[in-house]
């Protein structure tokens, strides 16, 4: 992702997984979760035992990252391609 352009990367997976994606060079956004569904019917990952985990490619991104620590991360993409 780091050479295709992109600032940031922003996923979840199983906690058992936590260590292997740190591992990878990905950092475990402590208390962040991620939100998908809609606004009026939305779907966040910690109603499940996930970790959310991040990646700060651009200066920018690095420069923001603290940001993402404990945050609600509101994913929509719209009433077609819905997340979860």
């Amino acid at each position: 992702m780091a050479g295709r352009g992109a600032d940031l990367g922003i996923f979840t997976c199983d906690r058992s997984l936590q260590h292997f994606y740190e591992g990878a060079g990905w950092q475990h956004l402590v208390g962040t979760v991620l939100v998908g569904g809609t606004p009026e019917d939305p779907f966040p990952s910690d109603q499940f035992d996930k970790v959310a985990l991040g990646g700060f490619f651009s200066a920018r991104a690095r420069a923001a990252a603290s940001d993402f620590v404990g945050a609600r991360v509101g994913l929509y993409s719209g009433e077609i391609d819905r997340l979860w």
